[in-house]
């Protein structure tokens, strides 16, 4: 293919997840249409099993910011928040910054806004599913915020890019933002910049020189299910969670002890997962499987390899297995093949 048509992987990932400008759009597009290879390679990508954005367990973790020159968009909403608490002077050695890893070609994933925030010792939130009335309640306690919203609703235009805006101010129906798009500040209708929040399902990136006043929102993962394979896998799951805990705490000098002592280092369930009481294996269990859920609410699949079921009562069988876990006949891998 001529290099005049040459995209890189990465612009290619952008532009299957619609986080592309309309300019890498085209550019992408102009490929399509002179390398074969390239449309092979789009089919396979379009043919993986993901989940879909209308099934309502999916939140947009890895769409990027990228609406601004350079696709700097969040790098500069988080510049103006440290000149807005600190002298510029101050922090003329961010620009290097933009070399940063979670800084990417096609601009900064949604779940690493706030990074060069964090790095300059300021105290970051993120969440989805936001509020106009949340967007009020960090202005009054003066808390910086990054909302993520569509380029071209907010313009009233047609659906585009995801883009990072600072909120400044709320009056009645106006909301005042700094767009780095724009260069500047802006007043956008509240509905308007609430239409083209609701892309990213309303995801607010909140910042304060202090430790704001934290009120816990985990994700709500009430929509999502798992099936039998995954469901199973949580106890594996929270076993190896009790390993890793009980791991670290004989590392740090802890013992079995009938009764809690930290002057001792003593803990009752410094014992074999086994025997841990049901509620202790509970807790692990749910860290589990909500460890499991969460990552589908972000948009990821966790499956098994494929499956291979038993001849005899057609039960689920892993690669390798001797005897049949549901029955107890030997397997002989030669049925598989």
């Amino acid at each position: 293919m001529n290099d005049k048509y040459a995209i890189s992987d990465e612009l290619l990932t952008a532009f299957t997840e619609g986080a592309t400008t309309p300019e890498e759009t085209m550019r992408v597009l102009d490929a399509l249409k002179h390398d074969e290879s390239l449309r092979e390679t789009l089919f396979i990508i379009n043919s993986i099993d993901t989940i879909e954005e209308s099934a309502g367990a999916y939140l947009p973790m890895a769409r990027m910011a990228a609406a601004s020159e350079g696709n700097l968009c969040d790098v500069q909403c988080e510049k103006r928040i440290l000149r807005d608490y600190r002298t510029y002077d101050e922090y003329l050695s961010i620009e290097a910054d933009e070399d940063n890893t979670w800084l990417k070609e096609s601009g900064v994933p949604l779940h690493d806004m706030g990074r060069l925030l964090e790095k300059y010792g300021m105290s970051v939130s993120r969440r989805y599913d936001c509020t106009t009335a949340d967007l009020k309640e960090g202005l009054s306690h003066h808390v910086r915020q990054i909302a993520v919203v569509d380029a071209g609703l907010l313009d009233g235009g047609e659906p585009t890019t995801l883009h990072a805006v600072v909120v400044l101010h709320l009056l009645d129906n106006l909301l005042r933002i700094f767009d780095p798009a724009k260069n500047g500040e802006r007043d956008v209708f509240v509905e308007s910049f609430e239409e083209a929040w609701a892309a990213s399902r309303h995801y607010l990136v909140s910042a304060s020189p202090h430790t704001q006043m934290y009120e816990p929102h985990p994700l709500d993962l009430s929509d999502v299910l798992l099936d039998d394979d995954l469901l199973a896998l949580t106890e594996a799951i929270a076993e190896n969670t009790h390993e890793v805990w009980a791991k670290t705490r004989k590392q740090e000098g802890w013992t079995y002890g009938p009764q809690r002592n930290d002057t001792l280092k003593q803990n009752p369930d410094m014992v074999p997962y086994s025997d841990l009481s049901e509620s202790e294996k509970e807790y692990d269990r749910k860290t589990a499987f909500d460890a499991l859920r969460l990552a589908k609410k972000l948009g990821f699949n966790v499956s098994r390899g494929p499956k291979h079921h038993c001849p005899n009562c057609n039960g689920n069988v892993a690669p390798n297995m001797k005897y049949c876990p549901h029955c107890g006949e030997k397997l002989s891998w030669k049925d598989f093949e």
